[in-house]
């Protein structure tokens, strides 16, 4: 195997905010594509690495810089090696990222308090009760990631959404020409969500066509959650009846977010609507079910602009 193909995923957070939960989905999907992938747990390194350590910070430094080590030696073997760790300070996931080749840093999100009513180790409860000192986020600081590669908010976020987005990340990592890695970018396409957005009256302002290369203003908002999405790890896709390179000027100068126009290329159609997991358009009408409870909303359907 190409050991080019090895790769660190760091995933950083509060204790019950759901890492060993994502690295073990995540685990079993690159195993079932024949990806080599190898689990650093903290809690099980510890046991078996660093017992000689405390919670000082200079163990946790120390701890940190032994997983690291493991970490750096398996990749070299072409090892997707997931690493979940509270690793709770900067220096330590930046000090990780620097003695490894390529790293990813996921931040999985959750509040404090949502951690702490899942405590699944009940190591929240035994702070409380003063039978745990130097617990991050109680009494010993977590700073979080100012920039990570990836974020799961695991307080919105099923797992399967969770490891989806660090399917995804890892397949944009692994080299594309290799027939594993081709493996893992079919598994990840499969599952990332996608958009389908409007041009017209949903990306710009639209009061009517006034010529192929004549737009309204940006909706600032439409763009701000177009960002978001991305971050998230959605595809996006502009669904319109315009040209693509009609349109192009406007999408620069605006630096509008998006993958494709009118076509979604993971996945094979035989019209001309693209697969999306969600059609956001001015015109759209959702099906509820009942098609004569929604006669009365299409014969007087009016956009949110107003414009019948």
């Amino acid at each position: 195997m190409d050991s080019n193909l090895g790769l660190v995923v760091w995933l950083t957070g509060l204790s019950g905010s759901g890492k060993s939960t994502i690295a073990n989905a995540v685990s079993d999907t690159l195993r079932s594509q024949g990806i080599p992938t190898q689990i650093l747990d903290g809690d099980e390194v510890r046991k078996a690495l660093s017992a000689d350590l405390g919670y000082s910070p200079a163990d946790r430094l120390e701890n940190v810089r032994r997983v690291t080590y493991i970490a750096s030696i398996l990749v070299q073997h072409g090892v997707v090696v997931l690493v979940a760790m509270i690793s709770p300070l900067r220096q330590m996931r930046e000090s990780a990222r620097s003695a490894v080749p390529s790293f990813v840093e996921v931040f999985v999100d959750a509040p404090l308090s949502v951690c702490q009513l899942r405590d699944p180790k009940g190591l929240y409860e035994r702070s409380k009760a003063g039978l745990l000192f130097g617990f991050t986020g109680i009494d010993a600081p977590y700073e979080p990631p100012l920039c990570p590669d990836l974020t799961c908010s695991t307080e919105s976020e099923t797992v399967d959404e969770s490891s989806s987005k660090v399917i995804a990340a890892i397949a944009d990592r692994l080299q594309p020409s290799d027939p594993e890695a081709s493996l893992l970018n079919c598994e990840a396409k499969a599952r990332r969500k996608a958009i389908a957005v409007d041009f017209d009256g949903v990306i710009a302002n639209y009061q009517g066509w006034c010529g192929r290369t004549v737009f309204g203003s940006p909706r600032a908002d439409v763009l701000e959650v177009l960002r978001q999405l991305r971050a998230e790890g959605w595809k996006i896709i502009i669904h319109t009846t315009r040209r693509e390179k009609d349109m192009l000027s406007f999408l620069n100068e605006f630096s509008v977010e998006y993958d494709e126009v009118n076509v979604n290329s993971d996945y094979q159609n035989l019209g001309g609507k693209p697969v999306a997991t969600v059609y956001w358009d001015d015109r759209a009408l959702r099906y509820s079910g009942n098609a004569f409870r929604d006669l009365m909303l299409i014969r007087s359907f009016k956009t949110w602009s107003g414009r019948p």
